[in-house]
């Protein structure tokens, strides 16, 4: 079956089938529609390695996004592949947990394959990343990093975020606060939002201890065994910020099991404002993150890049409050 065969039942010339089939959007809707129709009625299948060598280009991007745990890349990823397709890219995706993820044969990986371009998440990268990007250079983005690094970066403003979960909580009379966040050592956000949390807490008077913080993975289980910790050490706090809505469903969990009233005896929040956040009993407040925008502008990033169209550097996204039942005011006495 040859793409000829496919521009005859399409009703086009074979010229615009191999645009169709490789640059979509260079192609009418409606022709791009009638092509894909012929190409999957004949089971047509470009040979891929031919068109690269013909083009120089294998039409691939490749993303390195580590995993921590329960987290919310997965949206992230998925808004990154939608809209890299939508211009006839695939996305070659490295996903390794993330004791690896500083592993410079992840990267070579992608790059042996002939990814067109380079997303990566955060900032903090060894210098072997750099050397790679710098003698084989493409265009790169990164996501959810530091807005200052080194490079695009399409991320969102983390200080105002805390800020926004802090005053709400400062509104609500609560001084003495509790914090289950991510591990520092091995999470460049983890340390961002502990740091930012830290800050904001100060500037406002109030108080988050040493022994009122606790570190872990990312997961609804240790999100529970936290907040059973916190609860043993008999602190005087009147609300627990969770570095992300897992951990918060955990200690949600934890504390009903406790018998714990939320949020009459101890008010909760998290971060990201996950699918489940507003389902959960009370419901979370929690701070909403452009998860899925920051993997739509990052494709949008690269696929202007590749196209020759210079993109200007991505602008900061923004995140906001989400005030749910999971939050009230600070206990009296």
């Amino acid at each position: 079956m040859s793409l000829a065969d496919v521009a005859s039942l399409a009703g086009v010339s074979p010229g615009t089938v191999s645009r169709a089939l490789s640059r979509p959007d260079m192609v009418q809707p409606d022709t791009r529609q009638r092509v894909r129709e012929a190409a999957e009625r004949l089971g047509y299948v470009a040979n891929g390695a031919a068109r690269a060598l013909a083009m120089r280009r294998t039409a691939t991007v490749g993303a390195l996004i580590p995993r921590f745990g329960g987290s919310s890349f997965p949206s992230m990823v998925q808004a990154l592949e939608s809209t890299l397709a939508e211009h006839g890219y695939t996305l070659l995706l490295s996903a390794p947990d993330h004791a690896r993820a500083r592993d410079p044969a992840l990267l070579r990986t992608l790059l042996e394959r002939g990814v067109d371009a380079v997303a990566l998440l955060g900032s903090d990268h060894p210098p072997a990343f750099h050397a790679m990007l710098a003698a084989h250079p493409r265009p790169c983005v990164r996501l959810w990093g530091a807005p200052d690094g080194p490079g695009p970066c399409v991320t969102f403003d983390e200080g105002a975020a805390i800020d926004a979960i802090v005053d709400h909580l400062a509104a609500l009379g609560h001084r003495r606060l509790a914090f289950i966040g991510g591990r520092v050592a091995d999470n460049e956000r983890a340390r961002w939002r502990r740091h930012g949390l830290l800050q904001a807490v100060a500037r406002r008077g109030m108080t988050l201890a040493d022994d009122a913080m606790i570190e872990c993975d990312y997961g609804f289980r240790e999100g529970h065994v936290a907040m059973q910790a916190l609860l043993a050490r008999r602190l005087p706090v009147t609300a627990t910020l969770c570095g992300n809505d897992y951990l918060a469903a955990g200690a949600l969990s934890a504390l009903h099991a406790a018998g714990w009233e939320v949020p009459r005896r101890m008010s909760l929040a998290g971060f990201n404002d996950n699918d489940f956040a507003p389902f959960l009993q009370p419901p979370l407040t929690t701070v909403r993150v452009p998860i899925a925008e920051m993997g739509e502008r990052a494709g949008l990033y690269l696929v202007d890049a590749l196209a020759g169209r210079a993109p200007a550097a991505p602008a900061l996204l923004a995140a906001g409050l989400v005030a749910r039942g999971s939050t009230g005011e600070a206990p009296r006495g």
